[in-house]
């Protein structure tokens, strides 16, 4: 019997990939991953998967950590190079305030 599990993030966070009895399922819960695996408590095996979810745990939540503050309102760049109206700061005696797009 072959049985791995890979593991990675995407915008939802972390996902898993597990292949066991010749199926492979997605998830998103260690919980349900260990109940697909049918591992009994006081194994080997179930005490190496338990301490590998806690390290990717612990690592996610270092990782959040770390995330920069989101800062209020455009940063200087955007205001610079962006295309939008609230970068080019039209006002009411600009000849293209009323202007509409046409395409």
């Amino acid at each position: 019997m072959h049985t791995s599990v890979e593991t990675g993030r995407d915008w939802n966070g972390r996902f898993y990939i597990v292949y066991s009895n010749n199926a492979s399922v997605f998830m998103r819960c260690p919980k349900e991953v260990r109940r697909f695996l049918k591992l009994p408590a006081k194994i080997p095996m179930r005490e190496a998967y338990d301490s590998w979810i806690a390290s990717l745990e612990a690592a996610d939540a270092a990782r959040g950590k770390k995330a920069q503050p989101v800062e209020e309102g455009l940063s200087d760049e955007l205001l610079a190079t962006g295309f939008g109206p609230e970068a080019h700061g039209l006002d009411e005696s600009d000849p293209n305030h009323n202007t509409r797009t046409v395409i």
